[in-house]
């Protein structure tokens, strides 16, 4: 059977043109498609296809200034600004004036909206144990400043493979660690990162994600017990910022969890709960107090005097709490 030439052109034509759709279909498909590790941002961020969030362990030295602030007779207060990625985190250093040892340390990072200058009676009672203290102002609050944006704003940047608020809010507490884990002062071994609510879930998974951090200490918070749709993107993301999703990984290191039965904002249960998850060693400490309604409150202070005691052995060995009337 004899075909025609012009029968026989044509159907080549139509045979390269559809090549050419199927060509720059697939390569469309590809360059839109989100990788398995999403690594686009110079301080080496990354979410893998089960959700964990990363960072490079090795993240280099941290460039921060420090100024005076204020003292008490027993503490010394500075004021800290360090780099960490697309800003500067401005906090609150405080050191005990005596040691006769390298000191622990905490990282303190506070709730949403909480400013380092509301965190720091908490800071100084902790210092006042013999721990030097970091707190900051977390992004979008007192002079780090910044938009806080909602979760869908942040789920959009995730999509596009831009670092979304709140995995940068992990690294600020990475970076604050890096700094005071360096300081001549520190003994590195034992520098925790702790924090209320919001920030007790940044602590959590920032501690995950790096060994080097001693332990957590987290008040009045939990994670979201998140389960996964279906929807791979939705749930790779919502499980980078789900604290319950990696405090199974803390494990040998210790957690403390401190939490009031009165709390309103976050339930007793959803605490019990992500505590549930933790692997030991781990100690959980409830307070009753009708006033403590939710984040640090006085009723809290012996749980921290001993859950410190418990991470890093503070120079309080006792875990007496008669010098301190909170």
């Amino acid at each position: 059977m004899k075909i025609k030439k012009n029968y026989f052109y044509a159907g080549l034509v139509l045979a390269l043109i559809l090549a050419a759709v199927i060509f720059y279909y697939n390569l469309f498909n590809q360059a839109e498609k989100k990788p398995e590790q999403t690594a686009v941002s110079p301080n080496g961020w990354g979410v893998d296809k089960n959700g964990y969030l990363s960072y490079p362990l090795d993240r280099g030295e941290v460039k921060f200034r420090r100024d005076n602030h204020s003292e008490t007779e027993k503490l010394i207060i500075s004021k800290i600004v360090y780099q960490s990625e697309k800003g500067d985190i401005y906090g609150l250093l405080v050191l005990p004036k005596t040691a006769t040892n390298l000191l622990p340390g905490v990282v303190l990072l506070p709730g949403a909206g909480v400013s380092k200058e509301s965190e720091l009676k908490l800071a100084m009672n902790i210092s006042e144990l013999g721990i030097a203290v970091l707190t900051i102002d977390q992004r979008s609050v007192g002079e780090t400043g910044g938009d806080f944006p909602s979760t869908d704003e942040d789920y959009n940047s995730f999509v596009q493979n831009k670092e979304p608020y709140q995995h940068l809010m992990v690294y600020d507490a990475l970076r604050g660690f890096d700094l005071l884990r360096s300081a001549p002062f520190i003994d590195p071994g034992r520098v925790v990162i702790a924090g209320e609510s919001l920030g007790g879930r940044l602590a959590a998974i920032a501690t995950a994600i790096d060994r080097n951090v001693a332990g957590a200490l987290l008040i009045s918070t939990a994670g979201f017990d998140f389960k996964a749709k279906g929807d791979v993107e939705k749930d790779e993301f919502v499980l980078s910022i789900d604290s319950d999703h990696y405090i199974g990984l803390i494990t040998p290191r210790k957690i403390v969890m401190i939490h009031s039965i009165n709390d309103t904002t976050i339930t007793l249960s959803s605490a019990v709960n992500t505590f549930s998850k933790a692997q030991n060693p781990k100690a959980f400490f409830l307070i009753n107090d009708t006033e403590c309604r939710h984040g640090y409150c006085d009723a809290m202070y012996p749980g921290i005097v001993q859950g410190l005691k418990y991470l890093v052995g503070s120079n309080q060995a006792d875990g007496s709490v008669e010098a301190k009337n909170p």
